[in-house]
């Protein structure tokens, strides 16, 4: 590949002298179309040669092993190198389309890749193979929840609770599923099993904390958050929740203290200021909006927004005195 770069770039550069010495025989129109018809022939040539390649790298993946195909998809996969993991992994499958396990691989790809209805696709036929593969039902839970069926999604991870009810993983996703579907309650319960099973949870802690929030139960919502943060003292998810727990009690120094472990500082102004604005607290929330645009003159316009409404209110709210 390498040599044949360098024979192309060698001809290239010898057509500026070539034309110079027939510049006397030729008009400038005929030098350009001959120098178009060069560049032509040598994209072609260009063409050709990865055509080539990439057949021989086929030729070459086709006659591996299957086992050094699986440990260069495992490779890739880990390395998020998704493309390659899936043609590695297909290739498998094109070889032995019985291979579940590979199957499955190429399903967790697409989930992972955003391609769902491929990787539901994946999961079914693993699941007509196998039924009883808990990873396989887990993995179309998650499908359908990231699909927004949750339905669907608490039923498989139901499925697989009845089979394994000590599946923490599978506990966890029932809980966010039924926390997405509205069912505040129930996620409550499974999340509670779930840190029976595991106390120190980080992320069953930082969901139990949303669902309270989600119910307006800020107390209750503390304690799990502070847990989480007590093990995570950096998680930027924590902190955000925390946040929202400790300005839901109006304990607004500190839920602004949370706010800015959560992300940046224009970012923390703003939010706290959604808070003073929900307590009618207009002139405080002016400030924070302020505030977040000073810090961040390119804040977005939301900030800007906000801080209008609250302008708005404070000036009505005067007027009323």
């Amino acid at each position: 590949m390498r040599l044949h770069r360098l024979l192309l770039l060698a001809l290239v550069l010898a057509l500026p002298l070539l034309l110079a010495q027939c510049a006397g025989k030729q008009s400038p129109d005929s030098m350009r179309k001959e120098l178009m018809k060069r560049e032509t022939a040598l994209a072609a040539a260009d063409a050709e040669w990865e055509k080539k390649r990439a057949k021989a790298a086929k030729a070459g993946q086709e006659n591996m092993p299957l086992d050094r195909l699986e440990a260069m998809g495992e490779m890739s996969l880990q390395s998020k190198d998704y493309e390659t993991s899936l043609i590695n992994f297909m290739e498998i499958l094109r070889q032995n389309p019985t291979r579940h396990d590979i199957r499955y691989k190429v399903g967790v790809v697409f989930l992972l890749t955003g391609q769902m209805e491929e990787a539901r696709q994946q999961f079914a036929l693993v699941l007509m193979q196998r039924p009883e593969m808990l990873e396989a039902h887990e993995a179309l839970g998650m499908v359908h929840l990231e699909e927004k069926k949750y339905p669907l999604a608490i039923e498989e991870f139901q499925q697989v609770l009845n089979q394994d009810s000590n599946r923490i993983k599978a506990r966890h996703l029932l809980g966010i599923a039924y926390l997405e579907a509205g069912q505040h309650q129930r996620a409550i319960t499974e999340l509670q099993r779930v840190l029976r099973q595991e106390p120190g949870n980080i992320t069953s802690l930082t969901t139990l904390g949303q669902a309270y929030l989600q119910k307006k139960d800020y107390n209750r919502a503390l304690v799990p958050l502070k847990k989480a943060q007590a093990l995570a003292p950096q998680d930027l998810k924590v902190n955000r929740h925390l946040g929202m727990a400790l300005a839901g009690l109006k304990r607004y120094p500190e839920a602004l203290e949370a706010f800015l472990k959560s992300g940046d500082e224009a970012q923390a102004y703003n939010n706290l200021g959604v808070y003073y604005f929900k307590d009618g607290q207009y002139e405080e929330a002016a400030k924070c909006f302020q505030k977040a645009l000073d810090l961040r003159t390119t804040f977005y316009p939301e900030a800007k927004a906000n801080l209008q409404r609250a302008l708005e209110k404070l000036q009505l709210a005067q007027k009323d005195l």
